[in-house]
């Protein structure tokens, strides 16, 4: 309590009020000190690993910041001196952690965080936080309270007793934790309460180091639950000789710090963490400079404009599919093959179109740009061409109130003046690094191959494709997982180890199928995929999308008829087959970026239910969500885990490039890999292709108007 009172009363004796360093990662993948929380949050859109190791325990975390108010982490937890398989040090244990933080808009007030640890694992680390941070110039306080097993000794009676006397008492254990996965809270809150503190101090003179001392309320003895037992040198690890931890930390600035501890008196601590913001580029973004050339092709004035129209367009990869002049008037659709966001690339097209008008001595007035998807435009944006000047830049704010973002005709593009043959079939084809990976064993943290991966996309027609890939495995440790499902349900995703590994030594075939996307009418959408449609599953799969222009709320249908294919992915098929069928629905909310996708149907295990997803998606293209999905599979019957569920990102390559790609990446998260509530992994959702195509979506993006 001295420690406290010191610190209460140094923050009182601070004035600064600038923050001049960064956040940092604890040992458990938190915003915090060396073990304990703050209240802080890392900038939104980050993503960060964390490694921790000390003489007793290795600690892996993923830490996801999808708003500035909520922080996410999946962690594995190996105790060197706990038994698995009668051997110390094989116990792996993981789980989630989430944090809610506020900080207030005045500086008097210190920033709070709400959080729960491992509140749908097994409960070794079950504990829920209250915190509060004051950030001064030079020196950060933190102090808090914690339940659960934040509680190891100085124990005081729960302050939230006045809300209801059954929060004075907790049991050991939840009846939710017998297979895990499920929600602890009935243990949330409740028991006996700790108090702890913490001072994160710079060092003078060295920039980016940092000093950190903290309390240690813990019982180390209590994160030994699990396992076939304790080996003989848990005694000698486990025990605590101090109730303070003291340590450095040196930040490299965004990318993330490297921490040396001394923890519980006894033993030294080492941590990492590595990580980026997808709100910024790593690299400087190319300033728009059109590639544009006057052309001459000895026709007359009208279709020479058209002819170098095409040519300055598609040198600059905005490839023109028609156009139309008519009294002072452009009208053009355009792919994009690098740009996902509507406002960069029909402001670049529409730039590029004003100025081959000028070269050309024809005079316009407005242009508009639609963009066509497999033959149908989906969107239009229309543009004054007294707008359209690099050299006065007006602010977007007046190039938004004076274009108009409309939604034409899906086939308008059939009915214009001039459309260029196209030589189908095209060819698409290009060679990339394959890393598959497996996470969610209940054995190693990440099992992972590289390779290389020949992908190709060979369009026969407007709405017709064939999408083809082949990959080659390099170098992986696929061999080192034991396959052993102990499902009750029909094996559809627990032998993905054994497609990993059967496919190892020789080329496989990740897909092979053909595809056809059409509208039957404004605003509608059907997709059709025929061959093997995944690693694991080959057939037919059918979609139906309706997405108004003016509304942010889709509603669709899909249908899947499949069977399992052999393990070594190429072309025959094992005797498992089944359909699927869900409804699909979603509501995009523009002020937060936030996707809510809720379906409802029959899965691959021929369980039934639904599956609720909810993402924040941001302009740059950079995705952070979470999901669960709950069937009449009973948790006995789905095993470990209860239900499926976990969180997965998804990383632009933009932030990493000069220009611009469409590509990204990414994965999922689950606790474990189960039977029950999975669903074909395409290689996309009509839902997810025409993200950014709607009226609201596109106005959130002017601020990229000519970049």
């Amino acid at each position: 309590m001295k420690f406290i009172n010191y610190l209460l009363i140094t923050s009182l004796s601070l004035i600064s009020i600038n923050t001049i360093y960064a956040t940092s990662y604890n040992s458990h993948g938190q915003t915090g000190l060396i073990t304990l929380p703050s209240a802080e949050i890392h900038q939104e859109q980050s993503v960060y690993f964390t490694f921790n190791k000390s003489s007793y325990s290795k600690i892996g975390t993923i830490t996801v910041t999808p708003f500035n108010w909520m922080e996410a982490s999946y962690f594995y937890y190996r105790p060197d001196d706990l038994l698995w398989g009668s051997k110390p040090g094989y116990y792996l244990d993981k789980g989630f952690n989430v944090k809610f933080s506020y900080k207030p808009k005045s500086i008097i007030f210190p920033s709070f965080a709400v959080g729960l640890d491992d509140f749908a694992g097994t409960g070794q680390f079950t504990r829920e936080y209250i915190a509060a941070t004051y950030d001064f110039n030079n020196i950060k306080l933190t102090s808090g309270m914690g339940w659960g097993k934040y509680v190891g000794e100085s124990s005081i009676q729960n302050p939230l007793r006045f809300i209801d006397d059954r929060l004075n008492e907790r049991s050991q254990s939840s009846d939710l934790y017998e297979l895990g996965g499920n929600l602890s809270y009935d243990l949330w809150f409740r028991g006996e309460t700790i108090i702890f503190a913490g001072i994160e101090a710079k060092v003078p003179m060295i920039k980016n180091l940092s000093f950190k001392m903290e309390t240690n309320p813990y019982d180390y003895f209590q994160y030994s639950c699990c396992g076939e037992g304790i080996s003989e040198k848990s005694f000698e690890l486990r025990k605590k000789d101090s109730k303070l931890n003291f340590g450095i930390s040196y930040k490299f600035k965004d990318l993330g710090n490297i921490d040396f501890s001394y923890i519980k008196g006894n033993t030294w601590n080492i941590a990492f963490s590595i990580g980026f913001s997808a709100k910024k580029n790593f690299r400087k973004k190319n300033k728009f400079q059109p590639d544009i050339i006057n052309n001459s092709y000895n026709q007359d004035p009208k279709n020479e404009f058209y002819y170098d129209l095409l040519e300055n367009l598609n040198r600059n990869k905005l490839y023109l599919q028609s156009a139309d002049l008519k009294e002072n008037s452009l009208s053009i659709s355009i792919e994009s093959s690098e740009h996902n966001n509507p406002i960069i690339y029909t402001s670049r097209a529409a730039y590029i179109s004003n100025e081959v008008s000028k070269s050309n001595d024809i005079e316009i007035n407005s242009i508009e740009v639609g963009h066509l998807v497999r033959g149908k435009v989906i969107n239009s944006i229309e543009y004054r061409s007294s707008d359209l000047n690099l050299s006065e830049r007006y602010p977007d704010v007046l190039i938004k109130k004076y274009s108009k973002v409309v939604n034409p005709k899906n086939k308008k593009y059939q009915n214009q003046e001039f459309k260029p043959i196209v030589p189908f079939p095209l060819f698409f084809n290009q060679i990339a690094p394959d890393i598959r990976t497996h996470i969610g064993s209940p054995q190693r943290f990440m099992y992972i191959g590289y390779g290389l991966k020949f992908i190709s996309e060979i369009q026969l027609s407007r709405n017709l494709v064939i999408n083809a890939s082949i990959g080659r495995s390099i170098k992986d440790n696929f061999d080192k997982k034991r396959s052993n499902p102990d499902s009750v349900l029909p094996l559809v995703r627990t032998e993905i180890v054994d497609y990993l590994q059967q496919s190892s030594d020789d080329f496989y075939i990740p897909n092979l199928n053909i595809e056809s996307v059409w509208s039957p009418f404004r605003n509608a959408w059907i997709k059709f995929n025929a061959g093997y449609l995944e690693n694991m599953y080959g057939g037919i799969s059918s979609e139906f999308l309706y997405k108004p222009f003016y509304s942010n709320i889709a509603i669709g249908f899909e249908y899947n008829s499949v069977k399992k294919r052999e393990y070594d992915q190429k072309f025959s098929f094992l005797d498992y087959e089944i359909s699927t069928s869900h409804i699909n629905t979603a509501y995009y909310e523009p002020r937060t970026n936030i996707l809510t996708k809720l379906s409802y149907g029959n899965y691959l295990a021929g369980d039934k239910g639904f599956t609720l997803d909810i993402s924040r998606r941001m302009p740059s293209g950079w995705s952070a969500g979470f999901f669960f999905t709950r069937t009449n599979v009973s948790a006995e019957d789905f095993g470990e885990g209860s239900f499926d569920k976990g969180f997965y990102f998804r990383i632009p390559l933009n932030n990493f490039t000069k220009g611009y790609s469409k590509d990204s990446n990414g994965f999922s998260l689950r606790t474990m890999t189960r039977d029950g509530g999975q669903k074909l992994e395409l290689r996309s959702r009509l839902i997810d292709s025409f993200y950014g195509s709607t009226f609201d979506e596109i106005n959130e993006n002017w601020q990229n108007y000519l970049d």
